[in-house]
């Protein structure tokens, strides 16, 4: 340990630090250890991995195979992971874990979610546009590392963000064990973060695989995540060839305290990231006016207890030894310079809320600050959602931690009016003449005498002087109205806000991540003009989908339009539309705004429709309903069928919930002229807001349809976005319909537990039978969570329909369930 000058004697001689006392007495030789962070690369390090660059560049995939055999004891047969591995690792998951690895992934994609960048437009002067886009990169590779440790956190912290940004292909590498295998728990992670592909890849190799492509490994755009040297040297040794992260090195904590810090949670941030590595930089700075420090005193003495029974105590002693300190400065104006200066990858600030805001707002250089003892550094490793991947050694002065920005490259364009150009043309050919470019001054004043065209009647037209007044107030009948609209009342599932609303089945993971930033960025161009007329290029995706073709295929507004449209289209006035109900409340509510008369049968106890007792009335429209709402029973095939050869009408048949139940009709649909299939993308997709509906029959039908619906029913930014879903986003789909199973099931089972009864479900939702579904309802409400009563359900009695959703909410569901219904039952 470096021999120093300090104020006071060593608390405790068998403390390791490199500093202790006031900064203003410590040699130059201390002062720099602790400043100087950056690591010098071991000449040995360069040169084998250079060697390994090399044998990548010439050999490829063979040089992979024999690195793994050398460094990581593995015989690969072939470098890709399947992705069978990756779902066989995930479900055998612990439970538990993976819960925790679920939490950690979303609340990633939250905050990365916010912070997407966005398209920006400026318009220096009339006629002239310039706007910066931000484009997805098309692929990436994220290394996670491996060896003595698994780091799911760090293949969540790259890949989810990747996703959320848009990137189109998202590449893993991460070593194998000596079963050729990567670390199972890493594998999971991969399945949740939906990347593309894995490779049991470690080391520079995989650095050197990713940047320059092999016969298996896909050359990338940008790599991301870090490693140990040898994969921090091989990304700067091929920094020409593809871009990287910010240079990382050993983790480091800056405790930037006062007075009113508490020594023991200093102590405790201080030994979690010691504990990283014997080369990791800790550091306490506390501001205190006296000679002496008491609390640094105590921090020495908490960390000297602490280390008494620390699993990694000699990890921790070592990284104390050469790069740890607890200092002491009488200036908090000096110790954020000093912050600053050393630009600390973690900032933990410690300091009294008088001074909390000043301080913050002072600190412009660090990876990442946390702020107050409850913000330990821990949970920013691995669940607040903010990015774990931090500049190192100082680079926090140019670099900042990862994020959403890293995954998009800008593309800016810009566009210049004829008159704009005529008022540019003098200056421009000025300056190119003063620098020496005849020809660049030549086409500048090519526009010199422009002209713009203005077009004809660009004022708006006056407002119509003898235009009538709308009255303050109307009657409740006018006399104008329609007699047949007198009983048709207005749909309202009485949806009070709530902190948690499980009531409309909608997808409560949110939305896919390419959609989402296809929404983000949309053209405003795309909002100043019409949309297609009906949807051509989204019925192409939507037909891969469904498995039809788009002449089969007509969209609307939500599947609500596509219902009201289809009754539009094939009920004669006055003619019936018959359902089995329970079923969609609006059935009836369409029926009789088209004129056409309503007919309800009730469910048999099997939750089935009774066919003959609807076919007995001669309907023109038979609505079925499969997952059925909201019962979530799925039609027995048979059922349809018959009911297809009997019906003397058409059949609509609604499946908003077909990709929870993963059956469809979509194929009877093919082969007969009077089915209509009607779907959403409003429940699996996440896209309820956007109400997306398409219905799938023989051509003939779906154009009766279109007619009926007319134009420009579905919006641009729908259009596109549900595009970008289709096209880029199914593999989230299907895992977050898969989640939705799995959750829908684990719900039914904790209400099992409690002594109820599910009522067996295919779609996203469970319906409960409870007594006095109502007042339960109302009692959940006035907790704060929402769940939709349904009293009196033929052959069940009063029930709860339940949304499924992220497992924390199914948690906050229950809580409230269990003492509404001991409220209301006893």
């Amino acid at each position: 340990m470096t021999t120093m000058r300090t104020d006071r004697p060593p608390v405790d001689t068998d403390l390791p630090l490199r500093a202790r006392g006031s900064w203003d007495r410590l040699d130059n030789a201390t002062r720099r250890a602790l400043e100087d962070r950056a690591s010098t690369v071991d000449p040995t390090i360069r040169e084998r991995t250079s060697a390994v660059i090399d044998a990548v560049r010439r050999t490829g995939d063979a040089a992979l195979i024999d690195m793994a055999r050398r460094f990581d004891g593995a015989t690969l047969e072939t470098l890709e992971v399947p992705r069978a591995e990756w779902d066989r690792a995930l479900a055998a998951l612990d439970p538990a874990l993976r819960q925790s690895l679920e939490r950690a992934a979303r609340n990633i994609a939250t905050v990365h979610r916010a912070f997407l960048p966005t398209i920006t437009r400026s318009t220096p002067e009339p006629g002239i546009t310039v706007v910066r886009r931000p484009d997805p990169l098309g692929r990436v590779g994220i290394y996670a590392p491996g060896g003595r440790a698994a780091y799911p956190s760090s293949l969540l912290m790259g890949a989810v963000p990747a996703r959320v940004a848009g990137v189109g292909e998202i590449i893993v590498c991460t070593p194998p064990g000596p079963d050729g295998r990567p670390a199972d728990v890493v594998l999971a992670a991969a399945a949740l973060a939906n990347v593309d592909r894995v490779f049991a890849v470690g080391g520079a190799g995989a650095i050197a695989a990713m940047a320059l492509g092999t016969a298996s490994v896909p050359r990338v755009d940008r790599i991301m995540g870090p490693g140990n040297a040898y994969v921090a040297e091989a990304k700067l040794q091929l920094v020409s060839a593809v871009a990287i992260d910010a240079p990382a090195g050993p983790s480091e904590l800056l405790v930037l305290a006062d007075a009113s810090a508490d020594a023991n949670t200093i102590a405790r941030e201080m030994l979690a990231q010691a504990e990283h590595d014997p080369d990791a930089a800790v550091l306490a700075v506390i501001v205190d006016h006296s000679a002496t420090s008491s609390l640094a005193t105590r921090v020495e003495t908490a960390l000297q207890t602490q280390l008494a029974s620390a699993p990694r105590a000699d990890v921790m002693r070592a990284a104390l030894g050469a790069r740890g300190g607890v200092v002491h400065m009488t200036s908090m104006d000096e110790a954020i310079t000093f912050a600053n200066r050393w630009a600390a990858e973690h900032l933990l600030l410690l300091v009294d809320d008088t001074q909390r805001d000043r301080v913050l707002a002072a600190l412009r250089n660090a990876g990442t600050i946390f702020v107050g003892a409850s913000s330990s550094v821990a949970f920013g490793d691995y669940m607040t959602g903010a990015n774990h991947v931090l500049p190192t050694a100082g680079a926090a002065r140019s670099y900042s931690g990862l994020s959403t920005l890293d995954f998009v490259r800008w593309t800016t364009w810009q566009e210049v009016t004829p008159a704009a150009a005529a008022s540019l043309s003098a200056d421009v050919g000025r300056f190119a003449d003063a620098e020496g470019l005849p020809a660049h001054a030549a086409t500048a004043r090519t526009w010199q005498t422009a002209t713009p065209v203005v077009p004809a009647n660009t004022q708006p037209p006056a407002a119509s002087a003898d235009r009538a007044q709308m009255p303050d107030a109307v009657t409740d009948r006018l006399r104008f109205a329609r007699a047949l609209y007198d009983d048709v009342p207005l749909y309202d599932p009485k949806r009070a806000p709530v902190s948690l609303d499980l009531t409309d089945n909608t997808n409560l993971w949110g939305m896919p991540p390419v959609a989402e930033h296809t929404w983000r960025s949309m053209p405003v161009a795309r909002v100043t003009r019409y949309p297609s007329l009906y949807a051509a290029e989204l019925k192409e995706a939507l037909a891969t989908f469904a498995g039809a073709s788009p002449d089969r295929l007509v969209t609307g507004c939500g599947s609500d339009d596509i219902l009201d449209s289809a009754m539009r289209a094939f009920g004669e006035p006055g003619s019936v539309v018959a359902s089995s109900e329970p079923s969609f409340a609006m059935i009836p509510i369409f029926a009789r705004m088209n004129g056409l008369r309503y007919v309800g049968i009730a469910e048999r106890a099997d939750q089935q429709p009774d066919l003959d007792a609807l076919l007995a009335a001669n309907p023109r429209i038979l609505y079925l309903c499969s997952p059925n709402n909201p019962t979530g029973a799925v039609l027995a095939r048979e059922l349809l069928e018959r009911a297809v050869r009997e019906a003397p009408g058409v059949v609509f048949l609604d499946e908003a919930y077909a990709e929870f139940a993963g059956v469809s009709a979509v194929d009877l649909a093919m082969r007969v002229d009077n089915l209509l299939v009607i779907r959403t993308m409003s429940k699996a997709f996440g896209l309820a807001g956007l109400r997306v509906g398409y219905g799938i029959g023989a051509p003939a039908l779906v154009r009766d349809v279109e007619k009926s619906r007319g134009p420009y029913k579905l919006n641009a930014m729908a259009e596109q976005t549900a595009l970008a879903a289709l096209q880029h986003d199914m593999a989230w789909v299907r895992e977050h319909v898969a989640l939705a199973v799995q959750n829908r099931e684990r719900l039914a089972q904790a209400l099992v537990q409690r002594g109820y009864t599910p009522l067996p479900s295919h779609a996203n939702y469970l319906c409960v039978p409870v007594s006095n579904a109502v007042a339960v309802g109302q009692a959940m409400r006035a907790r704060g969570v929402a769940a939709r009563p349904f009293p009196a359900l033929p052959h069940v009695g009063d029930t709860l329909r339940i949304s499924v959703g992220p497992w924390p909410l199914l948690e906050q569901l229950l809580t409230a369930f269990d003492d509404a219904t001991q409220e209301v039952n006893g």
